[in-house]
């Protein structure tokens, strides 16, 4: 049975389909755990939990000060890594059952604890849960693509399986949660059942990746000597890889914004919309029209306009919702409009951003002479945690500026204009810095050259800095 565990170097290229949607459903896994953080967390907190909001979002900002170090730690570990079962693709066997208890750990702040004992429990199961084991699965994840395949509009491809799964795992989470909740009692103890349900499907799933996808470049066999990398040289690399920095960047504040909507849009139903219940067909509309243009436009429009400026389009489209919200807050078919306006422009934001990460690995090894997928996938792993954090600390700063009051059934008028501002406003802002990130990236057009060096060099006819 360990035998069938074991990596296949030695497979086919160009990767098939149903090897893609095997890689897809870790996506699919993955946003069961992050999707909830944002679209769920903070409200299991205030208004089950009842913490202050406040101090909520306090304890999600300093928390990714630590996940810095641990997304630098697990790309240190993934260059180490010697295993039969792959470099990276290991390391998604190895936290699956931390996966499961992350996400039970998750939504099981126990009852009848005093505030301080909360916000102590919040602390430490939100850093186990997002800092350690979702770092530690889901940044592998991702650095296991760069190693599937080393074609530019084929990782292109394998990304929108990815995000078409992640579309779909984010519908899927979205839509069960409450009903879920509503099954198991409606109370504390009926989160907890929920995520543990939604772990347990999770950690099957993410199964189902490591099973079914292998790794072609950049791995060694268990026991050979591990290629020596000079860390101190490693992350000066890293500092003079200008698209990965750039990217960095772009992901931090793209995903911050995306965490924002997600984060402040089921207070925008409770109390602009009053019903609850409308972000399941907010997460249903969102994510159909999100499928449909990864599906149907982004291929296409991939080769013929490039990456970056795919995901430019989608930002246009993001600032077009949030204008529609921002002038017609109380009309649910407005809100209709929204979700499929923003699932529109999020079946290319980012599809786009993960698809233009691989590249900067082959950009580094063209600096620098070495491959560093763990390292160079430190940076956009951090930035979305970043992203997670920041988000809902925006969000819980803004409503506590206007005096939102947790657990109220009804929140006074400026109340109700600064949560119009955080579903709307600042999200926009926050985006448009994502857009700034990226107005000097240039990758889309140097990538053939810089492959076809490479080939060069890796065939002995020219050495690095040559």
């Amino acid at each position: 049975m360990l035998a069938s565990f074991t990596n296949r170097s030695d497979k086919p290229l160009p990767t098939t389909i149903p090897e893609r949607i095997a890689y897809g459903m870790g996506d699919f896994a993955s946003c069961m755990l992050y999707v909830s953080t944002q679209a769920f967390l903070m409200y299991y907190y205030t208004e089950y939990v009842q913490v202050q909001i406040g101090m909520v979002a306090t304890i999600m900002l300093v928390s990714r000060l630590f996940d810095g170090f641990s997304d630098i730690l697990i790309g240190h570990f993934i260059e180490r890594t010697r295993s039969p079962h792959g470099k990276a693709r290991a390391w998604i066997l190895r936290m699956i059952i931390p996966y499961i208890l992350g996400c039970t750990l998750l939504f099981s702040v126990p009852e009848g604890w005093s505030d301080t004992a909360k916000l102590i429990y919040i602390f430490f199961s939100y850093n186990f849960a997002i800092t350690v084991v979702y770092t530690a699965i889901n940044m592998p994840y991702g650095a296991m693509m760069t190693m599937m395949t080393q074609d530019s509009y084929e990782r292109s491809i394998i990304v929108i399986y990815r995000m078409a799964l992640a579309a779909a795992g984010t519908a899927f989470v979205t839509a069960i949660t409450m009903p879920l909740v509503r099954f198991f009692g409606n109370d504390t103890r009926a989160w907890t059942w929920t995520f543990l349900t939604i772990g347990c499907i999770g950690g099957a799933i993410f199964f189902i990746t490591f099973y079914s996808c292998h790794e072609r470049l950049g791995g060694a066999a268990e026991g050979s000597a591990p290629e020596e990398h000079d860390f101190k040289k490693a992350m000066r690399g890293l500092m003079h890889n200008n698209y990965w920095i750039m990217l960095t960047l772009a992901m931090v504040f793209v995903c911050c914004s995306d965490v924002m909507i997600n984060t402040v849009n089921i207070y925008f139903c409770r109390f602009m919309l009053d019903d609850p219940e409308l972000v399941g067909t907010y997460g249903m509309l969102m994510n159909l029209f999100r499928f449909g243009s990864m599906v149907v436009a982004l291929p296409f429009l991939v080769k013929r306009i490039g990456k970056r400026n795919c995901l430019y389009i989608a930002c246009a489209f993001i600032i077009l919702a949030l204008g529609l919200r921002l002038m017609l807050p109380h009309s649910v078919p407005a809100f209709y409009a929204f979700s499929i306006l923003y699932g529109l422009a999020q079946g290319f934001t980012y599809t786009s951003l993960f698809a233009m990460i691989p590249d900067t690995v082959e950009y580094g090894e063209y600096l620098d002479g070495q491959r560093h997928e763990g390292y160079i996938y430190a940076g956009p792993s951090f930035g979305t945690k970043v992203a997670a954090g920041l988000g809902p600390v925006l969000v819980g700063f803004v409503l506590s500026l206007g005096g939102y009051v947790e657990g109220a059934s009804e929140q006074s008028a400026e109340a109700m204009n600064y949560l119009l501002m955080a579903s709307t406003v600042v999200p926009g802002v926050v985006l448009l810095l994502g857009v700034i990130a990226l107005l000097r990236y240039r990758l889309d057009k140097e990538y053939p050259d810089i492959i076809r060096e490479l080939g060069l060099r890796h065939a002995g006819k020219a050495a690095p800095g040559s």
